[in-house]
């Protein structure tokens, strides 16, 4: 499955895994060379690292045979990423039923409460949430495998942090490993509603839940994540206590806690003055012409609710035909996935769902299909309206992003289930229930209208809890109250 920890593997004071690392090697004409990798996750990772006291192992799975000859020849040591980076092999069918079978469409699927969002059955006849069982071994030996990876790079003053669902049962392995390791598990993705958990078969839930309370610190985005959770635990049977955020149970007690995921300053400057973001802010200006331009950034995930979006803006233009001349939808929409069947499913229905509305509307809608980050941010700089409509989200740093790149004071027409919503509410427009498509187009109509000094108004209301976050204070409030834990644990 993967290779065993190194003998030799040297210890770190923080040791990071996650799904995705920072570099993967190429073969090139000249040989082996890195490669940076892309990512939210991986792109935040990268500069919280940086900046850590101490020495840093970041750890994540591969599948690629030039990681494990680049690691066979050392070659992934002295990068100068400012910290250590080592890659844990992987087969390729092992990793695709851990990461596309039993991550993207068992845990994903359940955390976003997205079962009723998706058509049933494409795997073939019984197959469901993380098939037949295989799914989920194949998760649980990659999160055993990097569970024992972190414990070869441990000291007993260590600190471990999983990121993200992808590694749910990981502190549950590095806890009977080493009992008294400091171990904490962030969660990027929503937590819904312990309904919508109901639909994985339970032996998944019984592990998804023992193995995050194997942590000593459970970190999440919002309160609205982190009080499912606690729900979640306290159906369970566990002992929950919602006003410290604890949850008391036999391996000890884990506290939950929240820490927003803030965007990458550091990267929007460096964008902005650059001759390509010139460019396509030219662009973008020039497509208004007298209009509005109303916006969405995303990737072409179910739970990003895409669809129902173009589903609004039709409806609001049928209903408002003088919006016709005087609206621009700018959509710059990533692939995701396309391997998953769902994905590939959900994403020909939103191509459908934009063809007819270029048919019906014409000269209304530009798409760009392809992930381009500096036209994305471009086209941030200059909306008049942003559209983040997601069934759930973590976080969503696109809607963070848009209000402090945007230069026109742009209104944000923004999902309540959204992590983002408990830091820019007080100056979005509000959806309550993202799957209304009649309040969506709503909510799109009243930004539109909105005057410009009442965007004026709420854009400082959403640009004034954004002022102090950095990807540098988002990781350190995690190892500081990791290293509170570890500090009393070692006075007892």
């Amino acid at each position: 499955m993967a290779a065993g920890p190194a003998r030799e593997a040297r210890t770190a004071d923080v040791v990071l895994v996650s799904d995705r690392g920072p570099v993967t090697f190429r073969s090139t004409p000249s040989g082996l060379a890195p490669e940076r990798r892309t990512g939210s996750v991986t792109a935040l990772l990268d500069r919280a690292a940086r900046a850590v006291d101490g020495d840093v192992c970041w750890l994540a799975p591969s599948v690629s045979d030039e990681d494990r000859r680049a690691s066979r020849d050392g070659r992934f040591a002295g990068l100068g990423l400012g910290y250590g980076f080592r890659p844990v092999p992987f087969r390729a069918a092992d990793y695709r039923r851990y990461y596309e079978d039993a991550g993207v469409r068992g845990l994903w699927y359940a955390l976003h409460d997205l079962w009723a969002d998706l058509p049933q059955g494409t795997d073939g006849p019984g197959a469901g949430p993380l098939g037949d069982g295989a799914a989920l071994r194949a998760y649980q030996q990659v999160n055993r495998a990097v569970a024992a990876a972190a414990a070869a790079r441990c000291h007993p003053r260590t600190v471990v942090c999983f990121q993200d669902y992808q590694f749910a049962t990981a502190p549950g392995f590095l806890r009977a490993r080493l009992p008294a390791q400091t171990v904490g598990f962030f969660l990027h993705a929503a937590f819904a509603a312990p309904s919508a958990l109901a639909a994985l078969p339970g032996a998944a839930r019984g592990l998804l839940l023992r193995g995050m309370l194997a942590a000593d610190v459970l970190g999440f985005q919002c309160e609205r994540w982190a009080d499912s959770f606690l729900r979640f635990a306290a159906e369970a049977g566990h002992e929950v206590d919602p006003t410290d955020g604890i949850v008391r149970h036999a391996g000890g007690r884990t506290l939950v806690r929240r820490y927003p995921a803030p965007p990458d300053r550091e990267y929007l400057s460096g964008v902005f003055g650059t001759p390509e973001a010139d460019r396509w802010s030219g662009v973008f200006r020039g497509m208004r012409e007298g209009a509005r331009l109303l916006l969405r950034v995303d990737r072409l995930d179910p739970a990003k609710n895409v669809l129902r979006g173009f589903e609004a803006f039709a409806l609001l233009l049928a209903e408002r035909p003088e919006l016709r001349r005087r609206v621009r939808f700018v959509c710059c929409l990533t692939p995701s996935r396309p391997t998953v069947p769902e994905y590939a499913w959900y994403a020909a229905r939103v191509r459908e769902a934009v063809a007819d509305i270029q048919r019906d509307f014409p000269g209304v809608l530009t798409v760009h299909w392809d992930e381009d980050r500096v036209r994305a941010m471009a086209a941030l700089r200059e909306y008049d309206v942003l559209l983040v409509n997601s069934v759930h989200d973590g976080m969503n740093l696109v809607a963070q992003e848009g209000v402090l790149a945007n230069r026109r004071d742009g209104a944000v027409v923004l999902s309540a289930r959204t992590g983002s919503a408990e830091r820019l509410g007080a100056g979005a427009v509000v959806i309550d229930d993202p799957r209304d498509v009649r309040a969506t187009a709503s909510a799109l109509a009243r930004a539109l209208a909105m005057p410009r000094e009442e965007r004026a108004a709420r854009a400082l209301r959403m640009r004034a809890p954004l002022a102090d976050s950095s990807p540098e204070s988002w990781l350190r409030a995690q190892l500081t109250d990791l290293a509170e834990v570890r500090d009393d644990r070692h006075r007892r």
